[in-house]
């Protein structure tokens, strides 16, 4: 049986993982979800990076394990295989990308951070949220992200936006990436397009590609037994 690292994406906590953690240790596997910086009840962390998280992450998990990162979960799982490879003995990679900050994005960032220590969290998830799901949500998923969203500080959305804006490329290491790797993907993601993800996994030595149908960017939430399945299937290949 595998040790599975769950890490949560912006803007939840890692109860956004509670389904799929169900599936996993209902099949024997021993799963870790950390919350990352101010989520969660973790206490606030100004100026976290996710080069400091991934030496948090490293002390946290034993060597080997299968470490799963889903859109900024992705960019501490990266962070987390550059820095400690021998604690990743395989790879998930779900709506994230392994670019740094793009030029323009970063006023973007800024802004938005600032707006979320100034108006708090509100106005923003309206925005968000809509955005980081499918066209057909079901109610109690939007719900459900709302819920865990809202319990969220604005500081630590904020927060985690610069960390997010200040990470580092890690598009460099993808031909270099030894252990197996699975790219997930939903098939309406319109933060991370399906492109950057068929992109990413070709420049896997030996990735494998999954793209949930219906999905949005948050798919482990939309489909959490098809995104469950997907873990299985690849630890068993693993």
């Amino acid at each position: 049986m595998a040790t599975i690292v769950l890490i949560h994406p912006f803007p939840v906590d890692a109860t956004f993982w509670d389904p799929v953690a169900g599936v996993l240790r209902a099949a024997g596997h021993d799963v870790l979800t950390p919350n990352l910086p101010g989520f969660g009840g973790r206490e606030l962390e100004p100026d976290w990076t996710m080069r400091g998280e991934a030496d948090s992450l490293a002390a946290q998990i034993p060597a080997g394990s299968v470490v799963v990162g889903l859109s900024m979960g992705g960019y501490a799982a990266l962070a987390l295989l550059a820095a400690h490879p021998d604690r990743v003995g395989s790879l998930v990679l779900a709506d994230t990308r392994a670019a740094g900050e793009a030029p323009e994005g970063m006023a973007g960032r800024r802004d938005t951070a600032a707006s979320l220590r100034a108006n708090g969290s509100a106005a923003f998830l309206d925005a968000f949220v809509p955005k980081a799901l499918g066209p057909d949500p079901a109610p109690a998923v939007v719900a459900q992200v709302r819920q865990i969203a809202e319990a969220q500080p604005a500081d630590a959305m904020a927060d985690a936006t610069m960390a997010i804006a200040t990470r580092d490329d890690t598009d460099g290491l993808l031909p270099d990436i030894a252990v197996p790797v699975l790219v997930i993907v939903g098939e309406h993601d319109a933060i991370i397009p399906p492109s950057v993800h068929t992109e990413m996994a070709a420049r896997i030595p030996n990735a494998t590609l999954a793209v949930i149908g219906g999905a949005g960017h948050l798919t482990a939430l939309e489909e959490p037994q098809e995104f469950s399945d997907l873990l299985l299937a690849h630890i068993a290949r693993s």
